[in-house]
């Protein structure tokens, strides 16, 4: 709850809650919603962080209300059950690649990139022909590509926070900014894949506790001004792979006309 998009996604559902849940718990409330609802939530909240102006409302929110405090502790474990896990068996690729290659990862040319270049990149699929990028998307794919694969078997980097996210830059730092961001080049010697999941999304960005804003109106320099930065340009929940995993299965799973 000390980043934007974290405490604004806190006070968004405190208010659903009070509004909607009539008898149900806090827990039996986030248990009835869909992923598809809670990353939607997520991924307004990391738009607006970026783009808009929720930082003022971040602000404004009391974070010693009890009904805040209870929500932030339902939806941190609600997050990390083993039901919400997005890293799982298949993921899923938008585009036509007929034979998979091994990817090359680098760097991105700019020093201040936070992305890496040259990896594969797979969404988790969720319910009805869902998945994480889907709300990124302006248009639907042609092709989608699914990837199989023993979750157990993968050296993945799981970014669930702000200090997952912390550590896998420290391990691999990359310099010539004043703002560590992940050596990808290296990142790719000793992993097989990096993984943000939802709570990830929402916790690994620089915490108001230790990067007050300077001006509310510019999010995405804030995003930006931690001694790490965060995770804003992922903008949803996704697998970077930085080496295919063992034994996998690529298969077209549909095309759309």
């Amino acid at each position: 709850m000390d980043t934007v998009p974290g405490r604004n996604f806190v006070a968004g559902f405190a208010r659903d809650f009070d509004r909607d849940a009539q008898d149900l718990s806090i827990n039996e409330f986030l248990r009835s919603l869909s992923m598809d609802t809670l990353l939607w939530e997520a991924q307004k909240d990391i738009s607006t962080y970026l783009y808009g102006t929720e930082m003022d409302d971040a602000l404004q929110v009391n974070t010693r209300d009890p009904a805040i405090v209870a929500m932030a502790a339902a939806i941190a474990d609600e997050l990390g059950s083993p039901t919400r896990d997005t890293f799982t068996s298949p993921q899923r690729h938008s585009g036509r690649v007929e034979t998979l290659a091994p990817p090359s990862v680098r760097n991105r040319t700019g020093s201040t990139e936070v992305l890496p270049d040259g990896a594969l990149w797979t969404a988790t699929p969720l319910d009805d022909g869902v998945d994480t990028w889907t709300h990124s998307r302006e248009s639907e794919p042609e092709f989608v590509c699914e990837l199989r694969f023993a979750p157990t078997s993968v050296k993945v980097a799981r970014i669930d926070s702000h200090d997952d996210w912390r550590r896998l830059i420290t391990a691999h730092p990359r310099h010539g900014s004043d703002t560590s961001r992940p050596d990808w080049k290296h990142v790719a010697q000793n992993l097989d894949a990096v993984h943000l999941s939802m709570a990830g999304l929402l916790a690994a960005h620089p915490r108001l506790s230790e990067v007050p804003p300077n001006d509310s109106r510019d999010g995405y320099r804030h995003s930006q001004s931690s001694p790490w930065a965060g995770v804003g340009p992922w903008s949803t929940v996704s697998t970077a792979w930085m080496r295919l995993p063992h034994n996998y299965e690529w298969n077209a799973l549909h095309r759309f006309h």
